[in-house]
């Protein structure tokens, strides 16, 4: 899955829009100087490294030699080994900004994980945190992935408070496309398809179409908190 990513990240509807949601998210909550702090946790196949680098000074972390590998081919900063809650290589009070997009479901421990990333934050440091929505979406490719569960935002806001942070917004995302999603996984789950199929390089137009569809979010998420969606986004403070 790893090398999956990183052949397709550069031009797949929902990593390409992905970024630009984070991004603009950051712009819109952050006033980061020139020499933040920055550390991208579940860095992966590097998708969002060199973004962030253009943002601020900026580390990777991920549990996998093989992401680690594929990110340090197109990301020349630090990236080290490490595993939450308890094996990070990283000092405490030391970030400006720590994104974590799509990490925390992987982890049994999630709210102690949780705890660590806000450990991590500088004073009035925040982070940006992903997670998948609803657990009747729940497919092999949740199993694939090796995920413990997908959220609902009302939990993660709780899990999210209980660890100790302020949250300035939060809201669903990838609703637009939705119920596509809903009936691409209820077909896969009937016909007992594997996950694969969910990160699929789409034809040309196909990704075009998908990419317009779900860049309208990048908007709509500056005026409104979408009631639903495949995935959640938070900006927490510590």
């Amino acid at each position: 899955m790893y090398r999956i990513f990183f052949e397709i990240q550069k031009k797949h509807w929902w990593f390409v829009t992905k970024k630009k949601i984070v991004i603009d998210f950051i712009s819109r909550f952050l006033k980061l100087k020139a020499d933040a702090k920055i550390l991208d946790i579940g860095c992966g196949s590097g998708l969002m490294l060199n973004a962030l680098e253009n943002i601020g000074q900026t580390f990777g972390m991920d549990m996998s030699d093989d992401a680690i590998a594929f990110s340090k081919e197109i990301f020349k900063g630090q990236v080290e080994k490490g595993l939450l809650p308890d094996q990070v290589p990283y000092q405490t009070s030391f970030f400006n900004l720590i994104t974590a997009l799509d990490v925390i479901e992987h982890i049994d421990r999630d709210v102690d994980s949780l705890k660590k990333i806000r450990n991590l934050l500088a004073d009035d440091g925040k982070a940006i945190i992903t997670v998948p929505a609803y657990m009747f979406l729940w497919s092999p490719f949740d199993e694939v992935n090796e995920h413990k569960r997908r959220y609902t935002l009302t939990e993660l806001h709780e899990k999210l408070i209980q660890s100790g942070f302020t949250v300035e917004d939060i809201s669903y995302f990838n609703t637009l496309l939705f119920p596509i999603v809903y009936i691409v996984r209820k077909i896969n789950n009937l016909l007992k398809r594997d996950g694969a199929s969910d990160v699929d390089m789409p034809n040309k137009f196909v990704n075009y179409i998908l990419t317009k569809i779900f860049g309208l979010e990048l908007y709509l998420l500056r005026f409104f908190r979408l009631p639903f969606g495949v995935s959640i986004i938070a900006v927490v403070k510590k």
